[in-house]
Order: C-alpha cells, then structure tokens, then sequence
C-alpha cells in the first residue's frame, strides 16, 4: 500500500479550524487516568457529560497516523459535541505517541488503561457500567482493536476509517511499522496488524470512505470478512465518495457516520 501524499496533505488541512458544529467544553478537563509513569504524552482524558443521560458512554480514541494528534483535535471536539447532545457521555483519550514517549505497545497501554479507569468511574457518574463502547478514529481505530481484544469490559467498539493492515505499507511510509513495532521484520508486522491479531468479540461497527486514499476501503472489507468468517458480530458501512477522516469535513458522511455511531452505542444502553 503506497501513501497518495496529496491525500496526506488534504487530511492535514482539514484538521484546521473549528469543528461544523458547535463546540462544548468538557465536565472535566485534564484528568489523569493513571500515574504518569515517564517522559512523553501525560495520560489525561477529558469527560464530556450530557444534560441528559441515557446512561451510554463512549471512550473516544484520536487519530494522527501514531504520530500527531490530541484528545482536544477537531474531530473529537466534533463527535464529543454530537455525543453528548444525544445524551452520550464521553472520555476522550491522550496516548503516547512515536517520539513522545511511546510506539503501539505503550498506545494500546495507554488505552487500556483509560478504559479501565473510564469503566470504574461511571457507576460514580449514574451511567451504566454494562454501556461502555469505544470509538476510535483512523490510528485510534487500529488501537481500539488492539484494546479491545484486551478486555471484557466493551458494549461494542466503533472504527473509523481505521488502519488494519500495518504491514502493508510501502515506500516511505514504511517507516512506520519499523517506528511502530521496533522491528524490520514484516512477518512481524503482518501479525500484530489489527486484521491478523486477536480479535475482540464485541459487537463492532467499521466506518469507511471509498474514496480513502490515506487507507484503502479494500482494508476495511478484509476485516470485516475475517472478523464474519470467525462468527463475530460486526457491521460494514461504506460510504461512497468520502475521504479519510470525513468527521473533519462538512460532508453528508460526517452526519451519517454520527447518527450511526450513536445508533450502534445506544443499543447497550
């Protein structure tokens, strides 16, 4: 898979600005989930609560390619905003990041760990501790995966345009699986992708432009066959013309993609 760099480049543009919908701040801002143990990202949430709880919640996972990216990015600001006007609380998630303390070992830690502290703090809340989903978005999407194989503690997850087949990389984007996994070695890399890695047994909805070219539709397909073929419960929605991270944008996918996210999570409540 080779990176088309001005599909890079429009991803990173449509990262500026506010999101297209009115922003809220957070209940709680800057809360730790677990002792900041070295160097890098701190591991902080922000909890977003609704005026009107139906009692689901969501743990919200930032993309940013393993690289860049913050709980308080446009499209979490975008999707905590949506959320919680449907009643939806939200714990949006900093993780450790390629040079700022952290390769996908120390990520899919990171989020481990939030949603283990999220899990434990909604009872205190009045949410419903059997309503906990995860929402991840591109780099987000394969560590809430990787997560969510980890526990038991998952309603459903939600990935969005997520990166599933690491391995595949080429050209210098191949650089990240070698940044990423701390090896050069491509059986290495094939197996700890999201695809070929345990998966979880959640219900799990897969959200997905044709028009991707950061991360090829075909690799959504692939998982949502596998994860069919192992009798796992699992949805494919496929929205035509859309780029990566289309949250970001003011297209019909955004709105759509939402009112799905929040018909998937809503079911565990």
């Amino acid at each position: 898979m080779t990176l088309r760099y001005g599909a890079a480049l429009r991803a990173l543009q449509s990262l500026r600005g506010d999101p297209t919908i009115a922003a809220v701040q957070p209940t709680e801002a800057a809360v730790p989930y677990r002792a900041h143990l070295r160097g890098g990202i701190a591991p902080l949430v922000d909890i977003y609560l609704p005026a009107r709880p139906i009692g689901a919640s969501v743990v919200l996972v930032h993309g940013g390619a393993f690289v860049i990216g913050s709980r308080r990015m446009k499209p979490m600001r975008y999707l905590a905003a949506r959320l919680v006007t449907a009643g939806i609380a939200v714990c949006a998630v900093d993780y450790r990041l390629i040079f700022r303390g952290g390769r996908l070992d120390e990520a899919v830690d990171d989020v481990s760990e939030a949603l283990a502290f999220w899990a434990g703090r909604v009872p205190a809340l009045g949410l419903d501790a059997r309503a906990v989903s995860m929402v991840g978005l591109s780099a987000g999407a394969s560590l809430g995966l990787l997560a969510a194989a980890r526990t038991d503690r998952l309603a459903s997850l939600v990935c969005a345009f997520g990166l599933y087949e690491i391995g595949h990389l080429r050209g210098p984007a191949g650089l990240l699986p070698r940044l990423l996994f701390r090896t050069a070695d491509r059986a290495t890399w094939h197996s700890r992708s999201p695809r070929f890695a345990a998966q979880p047994a959640t219900r799990t909805l897969l959200l997905h432009g044709d028009d991707d070219g950061l991360v090829p539709v075909e690799q959504a397909r692939r998982l949502a066959a596998h994860r069919e073929s192992l009798g796992l419960p699992t949805r494919l929605v496929i929205y035509p013309g859309a780029p990566h991270g289309f949250f970001n944008l003011p297209l019909p996918a955004a709105d759509a993609g939402v009112r799905e996210i929040i018909d998937h999570v809503s079911r565990a409540a």
